[in-house]
């Protein structure tokens, strides 16, 4: 997410592009949804290299709230679902 040709940053964290919801799947008790959970964690398809900061911070706001941060060079957000963007 951070790293680019001019300025790469080292990948320390594999994270899952979808998130497998592991422990909601605990939580619900349902065997189905806990081994879905599992294969969907251990797939190699679903894993991303980033950095921990990246991880840590842009990952899981983007996760939490749903929308994509940053603006492109113009100024205008990243987010398709900006109001801007529409």
């Amino acid at each position: 997410m951070c790293s680019t040709d001019q300025r790469p940053v080292a990948a320390t964290v594999v994270d899952h592009k979808i998130a497998p919801r592991l422990k909601d799947a605990k939580d619900s008790g349902d065997p189905v949804r806990l081994k879905a959970a599992w294969k969907l964690f251990w797939n190699p398809a679903n894993w991303a290299s980033l950095c921990k900061f990246c991880h840590d911070s842009t990952k899981q706001r983007m996760e939490r709230t749903g929308t994509v941060p940053g603006c492109n060079p113009d100024g205008r957000p990243v987010d398709p679902g900006h109001h801007w963007n529409r």
